[in-house]
């Protein structure tokens, strides 16, 4: 019996002064999970630097597994990340369950489940009209389910690429009485003919209800000409260009003047990079006069891939040169004459006086 308790405190010393030998810690953990059936967040932290690890999202119906959407991860010590992924799959019916796992060097140190229903039980208070986003950025139009019954909600917009949210925007305690339009633009750079994803996470304060809604857009170069900026005269052509996107616009200015019967000219100018609301003025002066006549003027706003951004079209009419005015002669000199009157005038009052 005394042996028996020895064994006993023996095991119990092992396990408070050797922990990690009998209980397995996770270093890397779940923080937070939502899923809905449009979208599916998760935050993980870690105490450890991770450089081979792994997310397996999974969303089931009543055991059947309907899709699986895998995404590697890398996180630094004390680090929290988080994660999205949009659901390919069209609702089907109206229980699931959202599960994600993690996996570090192949694995499994931490696993949750969301269920969720789809279509809401309880109804939030405002409606989402139309969603759409672009270069230049995101706008929502939302309305109130009930005229009578107005709420109140937060709305954060995320820019999301490859599952990472590279930005987000919080619109908090907006009241939603009206048709209401909730626009943000881009404040940093993206990349020429990406994918991108944008989601607004939406949290109704009463009745408290969280939803999400997606949509998505290819970042590209856009600017537009100024059409009351555009000057075209016989010296050249001042066009005036405004960004419209967060895409850096590197590209030219193309100009071409068509007359019956020739070969079209063609004169270039090259704009500063346009981003978002920037303007710039590119000259171009015609390297020769031009000969008499009327032209057609394009004006092609190009990418180095020569893409046709935007155009503009006018004409240009050269009139005929004239030529020198002829220089009067000595005979003919206003002045010569009107010296040559004035005694012949002063002659004759003269006579007439002593008559």
């Amino acid at each position: 019996m005394k042996s028996r308790n020895i064994s006993i405190l023996t095991i119990l010393l092992a396990l408070v002064v050797f922990p990690t030998s009998a209980v397995e810690t996770h270093n890397t953990w779940i923080t937070s999970t939502f899923s809905d059936e449009n979208s599916m967040d998760v935050s993980i932290q870690s105490s450890e630097q991770v450089n081979n690890g792994q997310l397996i999202f999974k969303l089931t119906s009543k055991g059947k597994i309907i899709e699986t959407i895998t995404q590697d991860f890398t996180i630094a010590p004390d680090q929290e990340i988080t994660k999205i992924i949009m659901w390919d799959s069209q609702p089907q019916f109206k229980n699931y369950v959202a599960t994600v796992s993690v996996l570090v060097d192949g694995r499994s140190v931490d696993e949750t489940s969301y269920p969720f229903s789809y279509g809401f039980v309880v109804l939030p208070s405002f409606q989402v009209v139309d969603f759409s986003a672009s270069s230049s950025g995101a706008s929502l139009l939302l309305k109130p389910r009930s005229v009578s019954s107005p709420g109140v909600a937060d709305f954060t917009f995320q820019l999301i690429q490859d599952g990472e949210i590279i930005y987000f925007e919080t619109k908090e305690d907006i009241p939603v009485m009206q048709s209401t339009q909730l626009s943000i633009d881009w404040p940093i750079l993206l990349d020429d003919n990406t994918e991108y994803s944008v989601r607004v996470k939406a949290i109704s304060h009463t009745p408290d209800i969280t939803s999400s809604y997606v949509t998505g857009f290819t970042a590209n170069q856009k600017v537009e000409i100024d059409d009351m900026d555009v000057d075209v005269d016989d010296f050249g052509v001042s066009v005036t260009l405004y960004g419209r996107s967060q895409v850096p616009f590197n590209g030219i200015v193309e100009v071409e003047l068509h007359k019956d019967g020739s070969d079209p000219l063609v004169f270039t100018g090259k704009p500063e990079p346009l981003t978002l609301d920037r303007d710039d003025t590119v000259g171009i002066i015609w390297d020769d006069d031009l000969d008499p006549g009327t032209y057609k003027v394009n004006i092609h706003i190009l990418t180095l891939g020569n893409e046709i951004v935007d155009r503009y079209e006018t004409m240009l009419f050269i009139p005929e040169r004239t030529s020198p005015a002829s220089q009067p002669t000595k005979s003919q000199t206003p002045g010569f004459t009107i010296l040559l009157t004035i005694p012949g005038i002063i002659y004759a009052v003269v006579i007439s006086s002593r008559r």
